[in-house]
């Protein structure tokens, strides 16, 4: 009974914790990734996403901080573990929010990215022509603001940020996707506030004829792709990291090559994933490792089974344990009743000893025998030695009357009593 309230009493524990976490990683996730479509909205609420030399940063249009570790961007599997929750703007770089520029910017358009350069890692909000004020560079090593940057152009530009130095892509939805790339014009700091200019006239991002994969076409500045089919991606946001694009659409997150736009003209497959399935927000992430929804559900079988084999284990323990107990008891039992059996025995043994001392009772005087009772012949054994033996008769008498022996017979006749 104790044995099988213990392996109850484990199951049930095991059952809570599993169930507790659960619950606990579901309100996380409502916490974390809720904040990315504020009141289950379709609008992705994205201000700007990169990765830089040492954290991931995503940051949302209602000035919220996601600062995950490099490692949290899953190239494996196509996830982004979001790990914790995002910190205020004000309290993650106060001295960026508190700036006179910031506050004169923050609700106007902003194109924003995250950049890298020779000194450090930096945020780059960039104001449009319909804002008489540049935008502000935030130096995030440093925690210092630095003039920055207006774009002049009429064509809407939706930036991705790259892990090159001082470098990123522009993407537009003019006959299609088209994309450029973007570098400094003099030197590679951006505190030095040099100018960005496009490296070469837009790319026309294009199905090839099998419609699985894409290619990059040159073209010129009206230009559409020869195969007559353009992508067509609603592109939001988007960044690189180690090679490969993630380009956030409305619905859909694309990745591929980053070596498409390098090498025009051959074919590079993409992917499309779900922003449930590339979001991952379950909670802290181990250092140098990063867990699926299958590893998780694996590690949970592999517990319970070495649970279940510990159990049974103790319980094999506990039977044998039991039927030692149970065949020791039955030895002292048994050892006790062979006590008994022999001290009955012993006391079977002495008593007909005891009566037979009670019958020859009567003194032998003078080699007479006094007996009494039945009218029978009756004969006792008076042998003087081993090797000779005889036998009296006696033959039956009146009572208080006993016959004469004779003298032979009283020759060899042995006395019963001293």
């Amino acid at each position: 009974m104790a044995n099988g309230t213990l392996i109850y009493g484990i199951l049930i524990i095991l059952v809570s914790l599993i169930c507790t976490f659960q619950m606990t990683n579901s309100t996380e996730k409502d916490q974390i990734c809720d904040n990315l479509w504020p009141n289950n909205s379709k609008q992705l609420n994205i201000l700007a996403v990169g990765k830089t030399k040492k954290r991931l940063l995503l940051i949302t249009k209602d000035l919220l901080v996601y600062d995950v570790a490099v490692n949290s961007l899953d190239r494996a599997h196509k996830k982004l573990h979001l790990g914790s929750k995002p910190m205020a703007m004000a309290d993650k770089y106060p001295i960026l929010y508190s700036s006179n520029v910031f506050q004169y910017i923050k609700n106007g358009p902003l194109i924003a990215f995250t950049m890298i350069d020779e000194d450090s890692e930096w945020i780059c909000l960039v104001t449009t022509n319909t804002n008489p004020t540049a935008g502000v560079n935030y130096d995030i090593d440093h925690s210092q603001t630095k003039p920055g940057w207006q774009y002049t152009g009429n064509i809407s530009l939706v930036m991705i940020s790259t892990d090159h130095p001082c470098q990123f892509y522009s993407l537009n939805a003019r006959q299609g996707l088209q994309i450029n790339r973007w570098h400094c014009e003099e030197g590679k700091r951006v505190r030095d506030r040099p100018g960005i200019t496009p490296k070469y006239h837009h790319s026309a991002i294009c199905y090839d004829q099998t419609q699985t994969n894409i290619i990059l076409e040159r073209i010129a500045e009206n230009g559409t792709c020869s195969s007559g089919t353009p992508v067509t991606w609603p592109v939001l946001k988007g960044f690189v990291s180690e090679g490969r694009f993630y380009l956030f659409g409305q619905s859909h997150i694309y990745v591929f090559d980053e070596n498409v736009y390098s090498e025009p003209a051959r074919p590079y497959p993409f992917e499309e994933h779900s922003y449930d399935s590339f979001f991952n927000c379950p909670g802290i992430i181990p250092p140098n490792a990063v867990m699926s929804d299958s590893e998780f559900y694996g590690m949970i079988a592999t517990i319970i089974v070495l649970l279940a084999i510990v159990l049974i284990i103790t319980w094999c323990i506990s039977r044998i344990c039991d039927r030692r107990k149970q065949r020791s008891l039955i030895d002292e039992k048994n050892e006790m009743n062979s006590k008994l059996n022999l001290s009955k025995l012993s006391t079977n043994v002495s008593t007909p000893k005891s009566m037979a001392s009670k019958m020859i009772s009567a003194p032998v005087r003078n080699g007479s025998l006094s007996l009494s009772g039945r009218s029978e012949m009756a004969t006792v054994d008076t042998s003087v030695d081993s090797n000779k033996s005889s036998k009296i008769p006696l033959t039956p008498n009146t009572p208080n009357q006993l016959s004469k022996p004779s003298e032979s017979s009283r020759r060899r006749s042995i006395s019963l009593s001293k």
